[in-house]
């Protein structure tokens, strides 16, 4: 069963209140990717406070499992799948907030601003998970489930791509390596955005035990 197969089953409440806060998160972490890589890949005056939008995505998850916590306590049979599936978008989209600071970090790493032909790669990928973004509201708001199904495939592009473009930087013989490991960086902190995205839409079009689930690599570890 996906998300969709409930909607005209759900109580109006639970559906406005829980699905107004996925819709923030999504615009928040939406609105935190395009500023923090604008300021990794584009080296732009990082000129919003992350942090405080961090903290809304927080709080908006917080609200929203404490929403789900009360229907469950009124109907748990009737609602459990479709409050699960809820708590595993929250997850995901708080996630990406976490790593658009993460890619901030690794962009303050560089020694100088982030030029020339292996910045173009990130900078292309960047642009196609902004788009990637678009199909998330789409597919989730919208009740798209091609929408949702189209970024799914999109990150097993991207998948690849970062591959291919991380062995291209551990075999480039023009860069230092503070540009390589500021890159790389990049490279991954992208590839796990996403990821999340694709796990959000995954969870709208698939089964409970279907859903696509990742580990999260933030750039701390």
């Amino acid at each position: 069963m996906g998300l969709f197969d409930v909607f005209n089953d759900r109580s109006a409440p639970l559906v406005d209140e829980a699905f107004g806060h996925v819709r923030q998160m999504l615009s928040d972490g939406h609105h935190m990717f395009d500023t923090a890589t604008a300021f990794a890949l584009d080296n732009e005056i990082l000129d919003v406070d992350l942090h405080v939008l961090d903290e809304r995505i927080n709080q908006n998850e917080q609200a929203l499992r404490r929403a789900v916590l009360e229907h469950l306590t009124i109907d748990p049979q009737r609602e459990m799948v479709f409050s699960l599936k809820l708590v595993s978008i929250v997850h995901e989209a708080e996630r990406i907030g976490d790593l658009t600071k993460s890619i901030v970090r690794a962009g303050r790493l560089a020694r100088g601003p982030r030029l020339g032909s292996h910045v173009e790669p990130l900078r292309n990928m960047r642009d196609r998970i902004l788009q990637m973004f678009d199909h998330v509201k789409r597919g989730f708001v919208q009740e798209d489930a091609d929408a949702a199904r189209t970024l799914m495939e999109m990150h097993e592009t991207m998948k690849d791509d970062v591959t291919a473009y991380l062995k291209e930087l551990a075999d480039a013989d023009d860069l230092e390596a503070n540009e390589g490991i500021v890159y790389a960086l990049l490279g991954r902190l992208l590839s796990r955005v996403s990821s999340h995205l694709s796990n959000i839409a995954s969870t709208v079009v698939s089964p409970f035990d279907q859903i696509r689930s990742a580990p999260t690599w933030t750039g701390d570890e």
